[in-house]
């Protein structure tokens, strides 16, 4: 791919098609997109732009430049829907692949770059978290042009000054999920610095000006929602979200080696490439001696210890460091293609045997459910003959030693699958994810101006799809006999599995019942005792 704006064209087309295609054809699906679609909701009635809630209450899990995004697409399309607040997440994984492929064509070549940004595109966690109202793909993208300005600049490759650049993307990085935009860099540019021993890149950095930058597009924010919330949001935002986060678990405490089991099914279809890789460049000392080659190492290596070493881990936390990732398989993919390094058994073989064990299932998925779930047949039928089709395509460009073609073939089969996904999947699988049908039946009963309560739940779709701005949540049992004692009129929702350890609930209070979705919920109605 010679020419760079020709890549970008292509790379850019490709990107939008795999996740902007029907981006707004399902509903929200629970846990985190009904909260984003209720913050952007409320944020568009009140005409606010500095204070995020949600529920009632302020909502300190994350900064407000996505929610800006988002808000802004439903100002201009008139009205907040998944389209528009899924849309952030959607650009920030297109951004991405762009600069992905600019590190690997200005530190590389035009093909790596190319080849790279491919990679990723089409590895299962970009994917999935470009098409979900998430902010980490959002994230990522301002996270990865901040590296691609700094390494141009500390390394050479660009003018000395575009390091101020990575300052502004910091700083919108920071906006967008919190301090981790500026540690992260930092961390991985200090590691720099003491693997290279060069002392002159504390000078090239720029930090007195860099700090200027930064403050200049982070403060203004951050001043006024600490003056609008009387230091509550800040405090619980570096208290709650940033230190306890980071030491005391958070809801999702993990072993140490936790990342170890996620990110090769993150990587996925690219993992079998990747280990194939770490035999092909198995002389680590040749690699450690190329600058480029070592920034790259560093970068992974950098944020795959800051997260194991934290005690909250998620799976999706480690999409900072797929970009190096990439590079590295899209260096081998360019390696093999110029016929600079044998295709021995490893790489024939392991992936090999490994997209005809997918092909394999693939084909066993209609079979599976015709025998568990009929209904399903039909909807899973045209995903499984394209990814099984794609996947035998696959194996055999690289039984016949054809890195390039297989290359296309796996990206078309990611392709096609998150396509055939979007298309019959999706539809089918809105019944079981999807609170809209219940909440708009439970919206036709319950006046607008009756009490409604939740048990036990925190995630907010009732509120998006009632359009309710606070339903109060009753914690335990004990909170629902004190609704009881009070003998007022009221409705409230509830799991089927919490309504049967409440014996306090007499049956016949209930008023409506969703019996579809992976949940059954049920509307209690409590009424006035004369």
């Amino acid at each position: 791919m010679n020419s760079p704006a020709r890549g970008c064209l292509y790379l850019c087309t490709f990107a939008a098609l795999l996740f902007l295609f029907a981006l707004g054809t399902r509903d929200f699906w629970a846990p985190v997109e009904p909260r984003y679609g209720e913050i952007v909701r409320v944020m568009f009635l009140k005409g606010e732009w500095i204070v995020p809630t949600i529920n009632g209450d302020l909502y300190t899990d994350k900064p407000i430049l996505y929610f800006w995004l988002a808000l802004l697409a439903s100002k201009l399309a008139g009205a907040v829907s998944e389209w528009t607040v899924r849309l952030p997440a959607a650009l920030g994984g297109v951004g991405m692949v762009l600069t992905t492929y600019g590190l690997g064509r200005d530190f590389f070549s035009a093909r790596v770059g190319f080849v790279t940004a491919l990679v990723l595109a089409t590895c299962v966690r970009v994917i999935w978290e470009a098409r979900w109202a998430h902010i980490d793909a959002f994230f990522c993208f301002f996270f990865i042009l901040a590296i691609y300005f700094g390494a141009r600049a500390l390394l050479r490759k660009g003018r000395p000054n575009e390091i101020l650049l990575a300052y502004a993307c910091m700083a919108l990085a920071t906006l967008a999920k919190g301090l981790i935009g500026i540690v992260l860099p930092g961390l991985l540019f200090s590691a720099y610095v003491l693997a290279r021993r060069d002392w002159h890149l504390i000078a090239d950095a720029k930090l007195p000006f860099g700090v200027l930058i930064f403050l200049a597009i982070t403060a203004p924010w951050f001043y006024l929602i600490q003056q609008a919330t009387d230091g509550r949001w800040l405090a619980d935002f570096i208290y709650i979200h940033h230190l306890q986060r980071f030491t005391a678990g958070a809801g999702h405490r993990q072993p140490f080696y936790y990342y170890l089991t996620t990110l090769p099914v993150d990587f996925m279809p690219w993992t079998v490439f990747a280990v194939a890789a770490l035999f092909a460049f198995r002389d680590c000392r040749k690699a450690w001696a190329d600058p480029y080659i070592q920034f790259f190492l560093l970068w992974f290596i950098v944020v795959f210890i800051f997260f194991s070493l934290s005690d909250t881990k998620r799976d999706l936390y480690l999409m900072p460091l797929l970009p190096p990732l990439a590079l590295f398989v899209g260096n081998f993919i360019d390696v093999l293609a110029a016929g600079r390094w044998t295709h021995d058994a490893l790489y024939r073989w392991l992936p090999m045997i490994f997209f005809l064990l997918v092909a394999l299932i693939a084909l066993g998925f209609p079979l599976a459910a015709w025998i568990v779930r009929r209904d399903a047949f039909t909807v899973i039928l045209p995903a499984s003959v394209v990814l099984a089709v794609a996947a035998l395509c696959t194996a055999c460009f690289i039984w016949r030693r054809r890195p390039l073609s297989a290359l296309v073939s796996v990206s078309a089969m990611m392709t096609a699958s998150i396509l055939a996904a979007v298309l019959w999947i999706f539809p089918y699988l809105e019944r079981f994810k999807s609170s809209r049908p219940f909440s708009l039946e439970v919206k036709k009963i319950v006046p607008a101006s009756a009490p409604l309560y939740v048990y036990a739940d925190t995630m907010n779709d009732f509120n998006y799809y009632m359009e309710r701005e606070k339903i109060p949540i009753l914690p335990s049992p004990a909170a629902v006999d004190a609704l009881i004692a009070k003998g007022e009129n009221g409705f409230m929702l509830i799991k089927n599995r919490d309504l049967k350890r409440l014996a306090q609930i007499p049956r016949e209070s209930i008023v409506a019942s969703d019996r579809d979705g992976s949940t059954s919920w049920y509307l209690i109605e409590f009424k006035r005792r004369f």
